[in-house]
């Protein structure tokens, strides 16, 4: 072999040759992988095309999903017309002010260890060896890292997958913060523990429209962020078993119905009635002390493509609450979110508008419960 490479390398037009073999071999590869890469694109627009609704079938009936991407389009709309934040949906995106409706109704909420204004003064030493680090605005999981200190003075998310420094911890929410996907203040709250669980707690995701629940979500985590390795099982709101009413998305039958699913599914009627809207997504968690809130949605993201019998009956849900929330208006209930009776710890750091002589939008409508419909 090393024969036949020294005589290659002394007669020049068999050297080119090879040469002109291998450029054109590593372009082969490379095409052979585009191809690959754009079959599997072609494959999931595929799946995606065969999810999509006719026009005129939604002209025919009521439609969940119709209503969602109509819902997005109003927030929207929503920041000019509401710049003070006076409408409802203009006041659900922050995570501390839901923990603070959620408390003034009896509903537990996680622990506070820390709040700062400033992402770059989050001070990670003052905290315990395991924190889940938010920004108060923002939507899935870009304002969230749960995570452990380990030797030397790092970090990791709860999951192992991902190793930081304190620096690389604050620089994650400066980034996100100066891409405007997630907004201050930032703070620190306590690891909920799920009772024989794995790091990351399951999510119980509940649908409801004004008070009647149309599905309950149980999803597995076990790499934070990471949806392509979650497991998703849809149940209704006594947990009896709905299938895969998502249509791309597999049942996972081992995500297992949370033995305090009626506490919770009481909780997210309470709170969808308390928000006054025709829809919320109430996500909570089962843990070592019972059911506690995780966070308010308004709008879920990614496509929603649901099966079209579940899809037509969640879409009809949803038209007959806006008319009971509509009823109940007239009735005499004030309008927007309503704060229970129960006293809330001030969250919030001091200079935020909340915490202002005069807070306007953010000042909290206190009411008895019975006077949420």
């Amino acid at each position: 072999m090393n024969l036949r490479r020294e005589v290659i390398r002394r007669i020049p037009p068999l050297e080119k040759r090879d040469a002109e073999l291998r450029r054109r071999n590593q372009r082969i590869r490379a095409l052979e992988a585009e191809r690959t890469a754009l079959e599997q694109e072609l494959a999931a627009e595929r799946d995606w095309s065969a999810t999509l609704v006719d026009p005129a079938e939604l002209a025919r009936r009521s439609s969940f999903t119709q209503h969602l991407v109509t819902l997005r389009r109003v927030t929207v709309a929503l920041r000019e017309l509401d710049p003070e934040r006076r409408h409802p949906l203009r006041q659900v995106p922050f995570k501390l002010r839901n923990y603070r409706l959620a408390a003034s109704h009896g509903i537990p909420t996680p622990r506070i260890l820390g709040v700062w204004e400033d992402p770059a003064g989050i001070d990670l030493d003052a905290l315990p060896d395991e924190v889940v680090v938010k920004s108060d605005g923002g939507a899935g999981s870009h304002g969230v890292l749960p995570l452990r200190r380990v030797a030397g003075g790092g970090y990791e998310t709860l999951d192992g997958v991902l190793s930081l420094s304190g620096d690389e911890v604050r620089e994650h929410f400066i980034s996100r913060t100066a891409q405007h996907r997630i907004s201050g203040p930032y703070f620190a709250e306590e690891v909920l523990r799920q009772p024989g669980g794995g790091p990351i707690p399951d999510d119980v995701k509940i649908n409801v429209s004004y008070g009647e629940v149309q599905h309950v979500m149980l999803r597995r985590v076990s790499r934070h962020g990471h949806l392509r390795s979650m497991g998703y099982r849809y149940v209704d709101a006594d947990g009896a078993e709905l299938g895969a009413v998502m249509i791309g998305r597999e049942d996972d039958s081992s995500v297992p119905v949370p033995p305090d699913l009626p506490e919770m599914v009481e909780m997210a009627r309470h709170l969808s009635l308390a928000t006054g809207l025709p829809f919320i997504r109430v996500d909570l968690y089962g843990t070592e002390r019972g059911a506690v809130l995780g966070e308010l949605t308004r709008t879920p993201g990614g496509r929603q493509p649901f099966r079209a019998d579940h899809d037509e009956r969640m879409g009809l849900g949803w038209e007959a609450a806006a008319s009971r929330l509509e009823l109940d208006l007239v009735a005499g209930r004030p309008p927007g979110i309503l704060h229970g009776e129960h006293p809330v710890p001030e969250l919030y750091p001091e200079g935020h508008v909340s915490r202002s002589a005069d807070p306007g939008a953010w000042a909290p409508r206190v009411v008895p419960c019975a006077q949420c419909r």
